[in-house]
């Protein structure tokens, strides 16, 4: 017997084929207990082998799934990141170009309140100064009451305009 080594499969092409050479061996054909050992042997590892790849090719093609699964989910992360980076882009533009338009509309409607706030102070102040001063109707009884009606007909008769105003 040669010392170098068998590939797999020869390994197992040579378990099989002792396998099948046993196989139509009776209890009275094995010259020992050795040979019925060496049988049981052949033919277990034999069937080993065979699971034991089966598991190997279901891993592979499950290992292949989940490698597309992996590429579909960056890509899926990769377009989910571009959008964001997109998104936040779009929102320092937006910052950039409406916020100052923002805050010089908001200095002008602030400008334009004080403004009417203070003609609207200015009015008030008007009304209260009109209103603090006696009419001439007012004034025209006054000088009837403190120096009777022909004092006060002669004012009349002094300002001819004072006669519409009463």
């Amino acid at each position: 017997m040669t010392d170098t080594s068998m590939t797999p499969d020869a390994a197992l092409a040579r378990l099989r084929q002792y396998g099948e050479r046993t196989s139509t061996w009776s209890t009275a054909t094995y010259n020992d207990g050795t040979e019925k050992a060496l049988h049981q042997i052949a033919v277990s590892l034999a069937a080993e082998v065979d699971r034991l790849r089966g598991e190997l090719s279901d891993a592979t093609a499950e290992l292949a799934e989940n490698a597309r699964a992996m590429n579909g989910l960056r890509r899926h992360r990769d377009a989910a990141e571009n959008r964001v980076r997109e998104l936040e882009e779009e929102e320092r533009f937006l910052e950039r170009s409406t916020l100052p338009d923002l805050r010089r509309q908001v200095e002008h409607h602030k400008d334009g309140k004080a403004r009417w706030r203070k003609r609207a102070e200015t009015a008030e102040t008007r009304v209260a100064e009109l209103e603090a001063r006696p009419t001439v109707g007012y004034a025209v009884w006054c000088v009837e009451q403190s120096l009777g009606d022909e004092a006060a007909q002669h004012l009349l008769d002094l300002n001819p305009d004072l006669k519409d105003t009463r």
